[in-house]
């Protein structure tokens, strides 16, 4: 529980330091203690619906591990829209 505890404040300074053009939304950046749970209700008012997928998906009962093998699914996902738009 511990661990799940640590993942839950983690994610959104995570999110915030890897996502690209991350200064350019309009939400302050997550504060010391703040989880993703309460980070994804502000990330709502970010207008980025990546951004706040990225969150929601964080948000949840899952491991490291886990959310990478969710963002490598949705990362199928869009790699199979696009080419029904612009084949290889």
């Amino acid at each position: 529980m511990a661990d799940q505890a640590r993942w839950f404040v983690a994610v959104p300074r995570i999110h915030c330091a890897a996502y690209p053009d991350q200064d350019l939304l309009p939400i302050e950046p997550p504060q010391p203690g703040e989880t993703i749970g309460e980070f994804k209700l502000r990330a709502e008012d970010a207008g980025d619906t990546l951004f706040l997928f990225l969150c929601r998906e964080a948000d949840d009962e899952i491991d490291a591990d886990e959310y990478v093998a969710r963002l490598d699914r949705a990362m199928r996902d869009i790699a199979s829209v696009r080419d029904a738009f612009h084949p290889r």
